[in-house]
Parts: C-alpha cells; structure tokens; sequence
C-alpha cells in the first residue's frame, strides 16, 4: 500500500469510528451523560483501566496481560459500576458490540482504499477468526493474534485500540 493511501486509510477510519460513536451518543445517550466525555469515552474508560492497575501499559504488552486477567477471572466485580460512578452516568450506549469490523469493510468495500495485501486486512481475517471459533475469554489467543497484526505505530493511536475496549467493557461489564 502507498504511503498516501494510508495516510487516507487512516484518516477515513479515524472519521468512520468518531461518526459511530457520534450516532451512538446522538441517538442512546442518556440526558445526564456530559457531552465532552461521550465524545472521549474510550480515552477515559482507557484512563480508568490504567488507574485501576488493571491495565499496565498502553501497549499490546499490556493489552495482552489485561485480557489474561480477564480469562483468569482476575477481575474486581464492581469495575464497571465504579466507572459509571466516575462519570456520574451509565457509559453503555457509548460502546459497540455489532459493529466492531465495520469501519474496516468501510475502507475495503466502499471507499476501495485497502485491498488483500494490507495489514488492516490480516488484521480482520484474524479478528473474524476469533469470532468465528467464538467471542470467548477462552478464545483470547486468537485474539492476541488479531492485535499483533496491527503495527506498533498504529497500535500507539486510540483508533486501532477501539475494537478491544468495546470487547473488554463487555467483558468486564
């Protein structure tokens, strides 16, 4: 893939997921949620995980070992209430259970920018695999695959790490 190309495949995906999250707030949001913290939902439940101590580092490392956690069990049952009472809200309505790959096809079917030979689609074949055999903690090898066909560089911005808060929100949840 040209360079260009995935400057334009990365903000097309940058704009596709804020426009997700958009419609999300916009049409489930309670009316006591706070706009400001909607729109960085990720971020702050990102944050929350790192103060917690149950995430180490913003790195695959340290996703890796949060989602050994999870499949240990090793998780505080009340985790996600203490971040609903953080942000003074229930935060549900901000993540996605349905549409985790959707951007992706976005990129590859409409717009055409990505084709076979990106890692973007290494990254859904191996995403798909893991949900196919079974969106389980104990399928989260095939999960760890999936997220070490992102590159490190991509794997630094929030983006490429949406799919994996959505699915460890709903696991701790």
């Amino acid at each position: 893939m040209k360079n260009s190309n995935e400057i334009i495949a990365d903000e097309k995906f940058e704009l596709c997921n804020k426009l997700r999250l958009e419609s999300r707030i916009n049409n489930l949001a309670p009316d006591n949620s706070k706009p400001i913290y909607n729109q960085n939902i990720y971020s702050l439940f990102e944050n929350f995980l790192i103060q917690e101590n149950y995430l180490t580092e913003i790195s695959k490392k340290g996703y890796s070992q949060l989602l050994d956690k999870i499949k240990l069990n090793e998780k505080k049952s009340d985790l996600i209430d203490k971040f609903s009472s953080e942000l003074g809200y229930d935060p549900y309505f901000g993540f996605s259970p349905n549409t985790r790959l959707s951007c992706y096809g976005y990129l590859f079917e409409q717009l055409k920018i990505l084709d076979k030979s990106s890692w973007q689609y290494e990254f859904c074949l191996a995403y798909n695999k893991f949900e196919s055999v079974g969106i389980d903690k104990e399928n989260y090898d095939y999960l760890k695959n999936a997220m070490n066909k992102i590159p490190d560089k991509k794997f630094e911005k929030i983006v490429y790490r949406i799919i994996f808060l959505d699915l460890i929100y709903f696991e701790l949840e």
